[in-house]
């Protein structure tokens, strides 16, 4: 079974998923983050709010391919000619943000089907839901053919709120479970940001596309490194 079948079929099945964050060009640390002991489901390329290009993120998916990875990358934006230019970097899928309504979903899932006519259906598809209109549209976005999983952007989700980007906020929080409830309620995966020591909380609350950033992953090393301590 190939990477990315094997990541859709969990996601259908509603097993958690672990997708890493790389946020700059590195063709050798997903090579390196494609080894069976780091147990990753996905490494996602964020052309959102990182630096890769076209160039770099079809060299580091041609490196996730060669070793097995499943390889997603976040958009800059969801317009259909990036959707378009990013598949035929040869990417698994795609990482969908600034949505509010499910007919913006809908124009995605067309342009990846015109684009990839004979396996659109092998492409993995993840729309964030990260705005208080977004949220209001649950149901016509559930209700969309072709998605894969639902990413709650909490941030984000927070300022349309009002909380000015801090979504320990009650509000946002209830916003958050009543979005992972509902996806879970039409078996549908969602999911959202993961920090360390927190993912067993997020699935307890039904999170099943579990993100996380690879600086993360860095900081915990350095700190338990022995010479960190000298």
């Amino acid at each position: 079974m190939s990477a990315v079948a094997g990541f859709k079929r969990k996601l259908r099945e509603g097993s958690p998923v672990s997708v890493i964050n790389i946020d700059y060009v590195s063709p050798a640390l997903v090579e390196f983050l494609a080894r069976p002991e780091m147990r990753l489901d996905a490494v996602m390329l964020d052309a959102e709010q990182g630096s890769p290009d076209f160039q770099g993120i079809e060299d580091m998916a041609r490196v996730a391919r060669l070793s097995g990875l499943c390889v997603l990358v976040r958009l800059f934006s969801p317009e259909p000619w990036l959707v378009e230019r990013m598949l035929l970097r040869g990417i698994d899928g795609i990482i969908v943000p600034r949505l509010d309504s499910a007919e913006q979903a809908r124009a995605v899932i067309d342009a990846v089907r015109y684009c990839q006519p004979k396996d659109a259906d092998d492409k993995v598809v993840v729309v964030q839901v990260e705005s208080a209109a977004a949220h209001a549209d649950l149901d016509a976005f559930l209700a969309t053919e072709g998605i894969d999983a639902y990413f709650i952007g909490p941030v984000d989700l927070s300022r349309s709120m009002g909380h000015a980007g801090d979504y320990a906020q009650a509000p946002v929080q209830a916003a958050i479970d009543d979005i992972l409830q509902r996806c879970r309620a039409a078996g549908r995966a969602a999911g959202t940001m993961v920090k360390p020591g927190d993912a067993d909380q997020w699935i307890g609350r039904g999170a099943r596309f579990l993100y996380f950033h690879v600086n993360d992953w860095l900081r915990i090393g350095a700190r338990s490194f022995p010479l960190a301590a000298a």
